[in-house]
């Protein structure tokens, strides 16, 4: 059995006077819904003007959460329900409000249920898995530079240093209807993983590399730390927001003994 550990930082940035990016871990105190749903991580990065980006933001946050938890479904499908949901409630509260006009936010989501982690994504806030020193980006931006590389148009390396690469090609609320991604299947952890959600102001500024070197850290709190120190040090020039996760082997508590056992012990 694995249990979760979890470490969270969000920040303004070195330039932005507001943040608009949004941050929550759900972890259930009835034991019933835990077993049956998990504990849910997000970020979502809003855009559309400090109101709009801040509340398109909280609403996709505050929407996936409620959903997820009412629902009766397999979190996968559950999932996909709660950004179905989220959209809508974006998207009409901001046809409902001109001064919202064209707000909308990306958004990451993990569900960890016992040893099996769900993902689904819009956007490019992104989900790295850090697995025996080694990371894997295991969502896939939705940006207009991205889409080049996924049609062969344009180098990854190409990519990352392009001046429009955060340009989005999807965005939950900017429409009725948007394709949203999921994980095909779900990953099954290992004690020792890290789960890192971040927005891009965070993986803009630090490489892959970059980014493995900090989960390295023994304490989950200290790496999350030293990924927001360093992009804080080489600009900092969005906001930054770090959900942190790490699966561990759960600690039974020791059952007492018995009286029975504890003579037989006393001999």
């Amino acid at each position: 059995m694995l249990e979760i550990e979890v470490s969270i930082l969000t920040h303004m940035g070195n330039v932005r006077t507001n943040n608009e990016d949004s941050v929550s871990l759900v972890r259930p105190s009835m034991r019933e819904v835990m077993q049956s749903h998990g504990v849910l991580a997000l970020v979502a990065d809003g855009m559309g003007g400090q109101e709009g980006g801040e509340l398109a933001s909280k609403l996709a946050i505050d929407t996936i959460a409620r959903s997820y938890y009412r629902s009766k479904a397999k979190p996968q499908n559950a999932l996909e329900e709660a950004f179905r949901e989220a959209n809508q409630e974006i998207f009409e509260c901001a046809a409902a409000n001109s001064d919202l006009a064209g707000m909308g936010t990306t958004c990451v989501a993990v569900v960890v249920l016992e040893d099996l982690a769900w993902w689904a994504w819009v956007g490019d806030s992104r989900l790295y898995l850090w697995r025996n020193q080694q990371i894997l980006q295991m969502s896939e931006d939705h940006t207009v530079v991205y889409d080049l590389v996924r049609h062969g148009l344009l180098a990854a390396e190409e990519a990352r240093n392009h001046p429009d690469r955060s340009v989005l090609a999807r965005a939950m609320g900017t429409k009725k209807h948007i394709d949203f991604a999921f994980g095909n299947e779900p990953l099954r952890l290992q004690a020792g993983d890290r789960l890192l959600l971040c927005s891009d102001g965070l993986h803009d500024l630090l490489t892959d590399v970059d980014i493995a070197y900090c989960l390295a850290s023994e304490q989950l709190s200290d790496s999350a730390g030293i990924l927001l120190r360093r992009a804080l040090e080489r600009g900092g020039f969005d906001n930054i927001s770090i959900v942190l996760l790490e699966a561990k082997h759960k600690v039974e508590t020791p059952k007492k003994l018995s009286s029975i056992t504890r003579e037989h012990f006393l001999g």
